[in-house]
């Protein structure tokens, strides 16, 4: 049914509320009744999906709603209503935005060839048990913290970020609760309502998200092999005058692929000519090995807002990234960091450079590194026997951006594999306005031999 938001007043967020609220309060939603998700509402409704998930969140808080994991939102049964409880599994389905409006959590034994790290026996869980030996000998900190972050790690950071080439400080680098808060900042500082921003097309979802809860316009760049069809990023950044250019330079996310010298060089001319930011989100420098270094070792910090995170080859648990950026934008990024938190964990930091300063640290990243490289070898020689096609050349990258032969739909076969228990990825969650693709991003260290065979039913021909 479709709500009559126009009698109700307040934010639109808000109208979805009220709205909801008196149908059920006349019983025209019956209890248990089943809402619509919340890509058909926002469809139905001509509003954002992210309106519809802070309003059905609203009401899950208020107790007219039940949210049920991969089933959806439920009125709730009313106070002195008794309904029979049946034992039930829970029923997995996807749309196009399964991954958005469902924030599906996979279950323990489903393969994860669509997720977006590391298994956990491939992180150095020795490591850490030795860095949090050595923290409890010496004594975890109990306050704050300094609100830039832990000193010795900027310290650290500062140097290993100065050998790559970067123009790094220990007061120029700023500390976050992972790279995720470090866009968070960097987005409130410069995106305003309806400020146009380019974005990796395909690029991160998370990223993508973010800006379009700010109220950014996002507009796509092409990918190729290469980076950024460059082309085409002159033309946009001519048409449309964005404010800044967030792109992930090296290992990308989702297609693994890198830039080139060239395109490193056009990147930063073009950012130059129209007065543009770029937002180097670099989270998997420590895996980058030969190409092009970053673009802030040329860019410098007048047009380059450098983002890292150390989560990615320590521990997802360590939640650690860092920004390296101007002064005047360090600045504003600090300020925005104490209102919203204060600081970020020194307790994670200290237990970060206790690993990273470990002896056998640069070996076991080598070893990272080799393995990862071996994986996506030996999942492209599979997949290409299959007759999938690749996007980008080898390299020792988490994703493989892979395209399923005889143009097989990547949201029927997610489908068909969330019956398997398998969750894939499909690369319309990686669009900026979720336009359709044929692509799907594999994760090459979940593809698992049941992974395989799912994918090698799936790919054979039809009879």
């Amino acid at each position: 049914m479709q709500l009559p938001l126009a009698q109700y007043t307040g934010t639109l967020t808000e109208r979805i509320v009220s709205a909801i609220r008196a149908a059920v309060q006349a019983r025209q939603l019956a209890a248990g009744s089943k809402l619509p998700s919340i890509r058909q509402f926002a469809s139905l409704h001509g509003v954002s999906t992210f309106t519809v998930v802070e309003a059905y969140d609203r009401l899950v808080a208020e107790g007219i709603l039940l949210a049920r994991r991969g089933d959806g939102f439920f009125i709730s049964p009313r106070q002195g209503q008794r309904q029979p409880v049946a034992p039930r599994q829970p029923q997995k389905s996807i749309d196009a935005f399964w991954l958005i409006d469902n924030r599906f959590n996979p279950a323990d034994g489903d393969s994860q060839p669509g997720c977006g790290w590391l298994p956990a026996d491939w992180y150095d869980a020795d490591g850490l048990q030795r860095s949090l030996r050595s923290l409890a000998r010496s004594g975890a900190p109990t306050g704050y913290g300094d609100s830039m972050g832990w000193l010795p790690l900027r310290q650290w950071l500062a140097q290993w970020l100065q050998e790559c080439g970067q123009p790094a400080r220990p007061d120029n680098t700023l500390l976050t609760e992972g790279a995720s808060q470090a866009l968070q900042l960097i987005i409130r500082v410069l995106v305003r309502p309806g400020d146009t921003v380019l974005v990796d097309d395909p690029g991160y979802c998370n990223l993508i998200t973010l800006l379009d809860m700010a109220g950014a316009r996002v507009i796509g760049v092409p990918w190729t092999a290469q980076g950024p069809d460059c082309q085409q990023l002159a033309r946009l950044m001519a048409t449309h005058r964005p404010g800044a250019f967030f792109t992930n330079p090296r290992l990308h996310n989702p297609s693994g692929a890198s830039y080139d010298h060239a395109t490193t060089h056009r990147v930063l001319q073009l950012a130059e000519q129209h007065a543009c930011w770029i937002v180097e989100d670099d989270v998997s420098a420590a895996l980058a090995s030969g190409g092009p270094g970053p673009l802030q070792a040329l860019g410098g910090t007048e047009r380059v807002i450098h983002v890292g995170s150390l989560s990615k080859t320590l521990a997802p648990t360590l939640r650690v990234g860092y920004v390296v950026a101007a002064d005047t934008v360090i600045d504003a990024l600090l300020n925005h960091k104490m209102v919203s938190g204060l600081s970020s964990s020194q307790l994670s930091e200290q237990l970060a450079l206790g690993m990273l300063t470990d002896s056998g640290y640069r070996r076991r990243l080598q070893k990272l590194q080799q393995r990862l490289l071996a994986a996506n070898l030996a999942t492209r020689e599979r997949l290409e026997h299959l007759g999938w096609q690749l996007f980008a050349a080898p390299a020792p990258s988490l994703f493989l951006w892979a395209r399923p032969p005889r143009e097989l739909d990547p949201l029927a076969l997610t489908e068909q594999a969330l019956a398997q228990d398998i969750l894939l990825a499909p690369g319309i969650l990686f669009r900026p306005q979720r336009e359709s693709t044929p692509w799907l991003r594999l994760n090459v260290a979940y593809l698992s031999e049941a992974v395989f065979d799912f994918l090698a039913t799936a790919s054979q021909p039809l009879p």
